[in-house]
């Protein structure tokens, strides 16, 4: 069954269902006021006999004379004597007798309702003293046909009236389900199309809303958005390894055919192509060390987070790549201790790629500044180099991406180097931000969060 018609069956059967309770209870309690009436009024018209037969008794009046006043409109009264045998009967309609409860004699007042051929008669009994001195029952009845007829009518204007509530709510429940479900179908056709077509495609949104129906749609379009996002980052990934990878296998199968004419001839031969595949399968290994860096997830690095100094571990690092590459690193700070919590050998890692592309588009001292800003430490490497255009700032860490591609080529770039401290950088919870003017200066900044 589908979810529109659920939300109508559900809807129709519980306003039905309610609709019967308080039509019930209305139905009843009027049945319950109405009858508790009539007997009371009875009662009242028992008392008044029995006032009046006190009256006639002193008077020695034939107490027979006195029912007609009291008579019912439509009833009677009797009196029966103690071995339960009606001695007076006097009723408005003799040629319509009202059918009468079994004759029994009773010492206490009792009151009821009964019913005989479908309809119903409330009656009053209390005992009194009739004229020969001995105790006998007054016994008062009357029909309730008026009140049928009223509860009849009272019953045909509550189904009349439930009709009218059931048949709008009918409608309404349809056209709830169907505003309710209009997006859901809406997203069902979308993703349909999207299945079948294989393109990425968003869900109208006719106005703006703050209901949860408005941000369901709402949040399947930025799921879009970002499927499509990563889709195409996936696609230029794909594309920018394939070519990436395609120089090295082309150098290395040149260089293999070279050796496969001419190797086993000239000395000179074999040596450069043995170097040359040899460098171009260390390069390729990097690259694909790189590249499966990449497709890990934050979440999936298992990072060893202990207390550190960062200052210590800047000074460090510096000095290795000093001694590596005969460059010049200052360290530029105003604390001796920094402590944060972090995971040193990557740490050590972004400030390795950081530095690396500083060497290969400076050629001047590198500064690494190291300090503290609104609750985060920080360090920046700065160098005075090439810098970095515009139009490249926000391109700087994609995969493969490269500001001077052919000085990169050179000095062996892959342009996977910033993706990866950025993925470190994410790891640890931080930021990294990059600022540049071109011709004269970059500055690469990591802030992390503060030892608590």
């Amino acid at each position: 069954m589908k979810i529109n018609n659920k939300i109508h069956l559900f809807s129709t059967v519980w306003l039905l269902l309610i609709l019967l309770i308080i039509n019930s209870s209305i139905y009843f309690l009027f049945y319950k006021v109405t009858t508790s009436g009539e007997l009371d009024r009875l009662k009242r018209e028992a008392l008044h006999i029995t006032e009046g037969l006190n009256e006639e008794t002193s008077q020695k009046i034939d107490p027979v004379n006195l029912f007609q006043p009291y008579l019912p409109s439509n009833g009677m009264i009797r009196i029966i004597n103690q071995n339960s045998k009606p001695i007076v009967r006097q009723e408005v309609d003799s040629k319509r007798p009202i059918p009468a409860l079994e004759t029994k004699f009773e010492r206490k007042e009792s009151e009821g309702i009964y019913e005989r051929n479908g309809k119903k008669y409330a009656y009053v009994k209390v005992p009194v003293i009739w004229n020969d001195g001995k105790i006998v029952t007054l016994e008062v009845t009357e029909s309730l046909n008026s009140l049928q007829k009223n509860l009849k009518m009272l019953q045909n204007v509550l189904i009349i009236a439930s009709f009218f509530v059931l048949i709008p709510a009918f409608f309404a429940g349809r056209m709830l389900s169907n505003l309710i479900l209009k997006p859901v179908n809406s997203m069902i056709q979308t993703m349909e199309h999207i299945q079948e077509r294989g393109i990425f495609k968003k869900i109208s949104l006719e106005k703006q809303s703050k209901d949860e129906l408005y941000k369901m749609g709402n949040t399947f379009n930025k799921m879009i958005d970002l499927l499509q996002q990563n889709f195409e980052k996936q696609q230029q990934f794909v594309s920018d390894a394939s070519h990436e990878l395609k120089t090295p296998l082309t150098v290395i199968e040149s260089y293999a055919k070279l050796l496969k004419r001419w190797g086993m001839k000239k000395q000179d031969v074999l040596e450069e192509s043995v170097e040359a595949i040899y460098s171009e399968a260390v390069r390729m290994k990097g690259m694909t060390n790189q590249m499966l860096l990449l497709a890990n997830n934050s979440a999936e690095w298992n990072l060893e987070i202990k207390e550190s100094n960062l200052v210590r571990v800047c000074h460090g690092t510096a000095e290795q790549l000093e001694n590596a590459y005969n460059r010049t690193f200052r360290v530029i700070t105003q604390e001796e201790t920094i402590l944060v919590r972090i995971d040193e050998q990557k740490i050590k890692q972004v400030l390795v790629v950081l530095l690396d592309n500083a060497m290969k588009y400076s050629s001047d001292t590198i500064d690494i500044i190291v300090g503290t800003q609104d609750n985060q430490v920080f360090f920046a490497i700065q160098d005075y180099g090439i810098g970095i255009p515009k139009e490249d700032m926000d391109k700087v860490f994609d995969r493969f991406f490269r500001v001077d591609k052919a000085r990169s080529r050179e000095t062996g770039g892959t342009g996977l180097g910033l993706s990866i401290a950025k993925q470190i950088v994410d790891a640890h919870e931080g930021i990294i931000q990059l600022e540049s003017e071109e011709g004269e200066w970059t500055k690469i900044t990591v802030y992390l969060p503060v030892l608590s």
